[in-house]
């Protein structure tokens, strides 16, 4: 027993020490962190190798990332001015339109006012031409060249008539002072109705004072029942002074 068990022994050596026996590797042995270490050096080396590459493909491929950046600082400075001048302009169209408004309703007034002095004007030049035709041969017209020319009377209202009249007098007259007064006729239905201006209506006499030296218009309304209808109008002229008789009357019939 003995022996067999020393040769077993032997065999075990010659297996494990002998020429049969495994190779033996001899490795250095490096740490955790060295092994973290070279890791990384690696990897920021191949970061900067592919970053590198990138780079330079987009040289060659014509893309510049500073000329790319100087463009888009210069777009972005174009866009605020753009943004300022569009700014600028619609305040600019604002006020525009305001003026344009202004300058619109002012038209229409002027233009109103030249309508308006254009009929003035054509109505003052008949009127001129009335006068010389009328002046000339108001002298026999009636006492002292009075006359009473253009009686027009008009309903103004459903109570109200408005009269107009010229007096005249001849160009070589003195200075005429007085008033007119107006008696009216107008039918209300089965009645027949007279009114004795301005007596029955005082304050029309301020419209019916005359003060002038060639002419002087008169125009005014007065009331009437309501629905009556104006037949005969006759206007009298009277001096301030002296007789109280008409000095010229005229008559209107409707």
């Amino acid at each position: 027993m003995p022996l067999i068990r020393s040769d077993r022994i032997l065999s075990s050596l010659r297996r494990r020490f002998g020429i049969s026996a495994p190779r033996l590797s001899v490795r250095t042995h490096w740490s955790w962190r060295m092994r973290a270490t070279v890791a990384g050096v690696t990897l920021l080396v191949l970061a900067g190798l592919f970053y590198s590459g990138f780079d330079a493909g987009r040289l060659v491929a014509g893309f510049n990332v500073g000329r790319v950046e100087e463009e888009r600082k210069q777009m972005i400075a174009e866009l605020a001015r753009l943004r300022s001048d569009n700014e600028r302009l619609l305040r600019e169209n604002v006020e525009l339109g305001n003026s344009s408004q202004i300058a619109l309703g002012a038209r229409d007034v002027l233009a109103k006012q030249i309508t308006q002095l254009q009929q003035e004007n054509t109505q003052l030049k008949e009127e001129i031409s009335f006068f010389e035709k009328l002046l000339g041969s108001a002298a026999g017209g009636g006492k002292g060249g009075l006359a009473v020319q253009r009686l027009q009377a008009e309903r103004d209202s459903p109570t109200t008539y408005r009269l107009r009249a010229l007096v005249v007098q001849g160009a070589n007259e003195q200075p005429f002072k007085g008033r007119l007064t107006v008696l009216a006729t107008v039918q209300d239905g089965s009645r027949r109705i007279t009114l004795n201006l301005p007596d029955e209506q005082p304050e029309l006499a301020p419209a019916l004072a005359l003060d002038f030296k060639t002419y002087q218009r008169a125009d005014f309304a007065f009331r009437v029942p309501a629905g009556a209808e104006l037949k005969t109008v006759q206007v009298r002229v009277h001096a301030s002074s002296g007789n109280t008789a008409p000095r010229v009357q005229q008559t209107l019939h409707l």
